[in-house]
């Protein structure tokens, strides 16, 4: 016959006889697998949103799959912070900031302010004739209206 020792389930606080070995093993804290399951169990912090300074837990495994280092507490903080005014170091070259930041300038002060295709002139942007972005030549650079612009990445 087994021996059992009177506990007090950690979730639940009612009275319940847990089996002696159990208890040895570091068990027997819960009456019933539904009280075990619902007990919540805090997980220390281990990171800090680059975004609010909120400090979080995040799985060790996700700290690899940052390319910048930076960790973010919810995806809106992170989408905050990819925006122009966020931070700068996970911002793309494009948005304006370092050495590839006036393309768009260069562009529309040399070349005529209408689509280079279809001639266009109410909304226009900058496209990469080569499709690389860190070649921001004048002869590279086209201005052309999003159709165009669509036209030239999708078409067959």
């Amino acid at each position: 016959m087994s021996r059992t020792i009177e506990r007090n389930c950690q979730f639940c606080q009612k009275s319940f006889q847990a089996p002696a070995k159990e208890v040895a093993r570091g068990n027997g804290r819960f009456c019933s697998k539904f009280c075990g399951r619902h007990v919540k169990r805090p997980k220390p912090d281990n990171s800090v949103c680059a975004f609010c300074n909120k400090p979080f837990y995040r799985q060790i495994s996700s700290f690899v799959n940052s390319r910048s280092g930076l960790r973010f507490c919810c995806r809106e903080h992170k989408d905050l912070a990819q925006r122009i005014g966020g931070i700068e170091a996970i911002q793309p070259d494009h948005y304006g900031i370092g050495q590839h930041a006036d393309y768009r300038k260069l562009a529309l002060a040399s070349l005529p302010q209408a689509c280079n295709r279809c001639g266009y002139d109410k909304y226009v942007i900058v496209h990469h004739k080569d499709r690389n972005r860190k070649n921001n030549c004048i002869e590279n650079l086209e201005v052309i209206c999003p159709n165009c612009h669509a036209l030239e990445h999708w078409k067959d």
